[in-house]
């Protein structure tokens, strides 16, 4: 059984090859006699947003759940708290899952592990006006557990499932972050349990074109990651940004439900 948490905001060019995507991967379980869930929350969402997702209310594996507008491991933390199965991932829109992988994944979760991560490709796309064209792909195999490296590190990739038993060991995706939540988490997560497992099927397509989270935003994303590693003790570089920049975070707690909680 497995829950799979999607967070939408202006999601609209990409949801039609998204709900094409989620019906083969639900096809995909009913053929495997597996139960599993999707739960989508979308945030302030736009009426050609509804309309689109409008298709997918009709199956029993569909939660959909309308919010203002919050940062992303908010809905994240919102859908784990909601889910209906103990083994829990994320599916972002402009990616696509494949659905071997994860029932390898749950079988893996079944044999023992805590968190399953996957082999993957990225493919990287250029927009240019209504076109969107493929530039290149590369196969990312990532590295086998062990708890230095990805103490340091982000190899869980983007398809990563686990138990929700360990979610509730870590704790909550650190609301503070909009783009090195899920790297600090699997950091965090890597100190609790030596239980990570490599599957051996590749986990999906990851969609690289510009307009994602990190689009425009490379200082962010170099600002987050060094916090990150700050918070870990490990060597991190914050030459470049501001005491105002880096004021922002608190390093030592997470930001929960509006809150600091410590970790």
């Amino acid at each position: 059984m497995l829950t799979l948490i999607t967070s939408l905001y202006k999601s609209e060019k990409y949801l039609k090859n998204y709900l094409k995507s989620v019906i083969k991967f639900a096809q995909y379980f009913q053929s495997s006699k597996i139960k599993w869930e999707l739960i989508i929350i979308i945030n302030s969402p736009s009426e050609k947003e509804r309309e689109i997702i409008s298709a997918l209310k009709k199956y029993n594996w569909i939660n959909y759940l309308e919010v203002d507008r919050e940062p992303l491991y908010a809905t994240w933390n919102r859908g784990i708290k909601m889910a209906r199965y103990n083994n829990i991932g994320f599916w972002n829109v402009d990616d696509i899952r494949h659905p071997r992988a994860a029932v390898d994944g749950l079988k893996l979760l079944e044999q023992g592990a805590d968190l399953v991560y996957f082999p993957f490709t990225i493919k990287w796309r250029f927009n240019i006006l209504s076109f969107s064209v493929p530039i290149k792909k590369k196969d990312i195999k990532p590295i086998h557990f062990n708890k230095e490296n990805f103490g340091k590190g982000m190899h869980c990739g983007p398809f990563f499932i686990f138990k929700k038993s360990l979610y509730q060991q870590v704790g909550p995706f650190d609301e503070q972050f909009k783009i090195a939540g899920d790297f600090d988490w699997c950091v965090r997560a890597s100190k609790k349990t030596d239980k990570f497992s490599l599957s051996a099927f590749n986990g999906g397509l990851f969609r690289v074109d510009g307009q994602g989270l990190s689009a425009g935003s490379k200082k962010r994303f170099i600002l987050e990651n060094n916090i990150v590693l700050a918070r870990h003790h490990l060597p991190y570089k914050l030459e470049g940004f501001n005491q105002e920049e880096i004021s922002k975070f608190e390093i030592n707690q997470l930001l929960y439900n509006n809150k600091f909680i410590n970790f």
